[in-house]
């Protein structure tokens, strides 16, 4: 209950409930859940408050956090699809700064 929104990804789900949590579950094996590992798991976790926005790519996930309003991203990232400007993946989400809102 209380979902506003899930996106799925290769082998990963990745679940914004109306409070802000953000939830995942299944292949973790790139980080793509974002809890810091690289362990797969088979029924939802909590990964982090004060998300508004999530969308699970192949192997990575990015994410808006509603408070700051700051984008972030996890997972693989051999061809620098989390947007951090570089090639080195991240199992917890690395906020990007790159952006150039111009």
């Amino acid at each position: 209950t209380g979902v506003a929104s899930v996106s799925a990804g290769h082998y990963h789900t990745m679940i914004v409930k109306t409070d802000g949590k953000l939830w995942a579950t299944g292949d973790n094996s790139y980080g793509q859940l974002g809890t810091g590992n690289t362990t797969s798991v088979l029924t939802p976790v909590q990964v982090m408050t004060g998300v508004s926005l999530v969308s699970a790519g192949g192997t990575h996930t990015m994410l808006v956090k509603s408070d700051d309003v700051t984008l972030r991203a996890a997972g693989y990232n051999d061809y620098g699809q989390l947007g951090n400007g570089s090639t080195t993946g991240s199992p917890e989400p690395v906020r990007i700064t790159s952006m150039d809102p111009y």
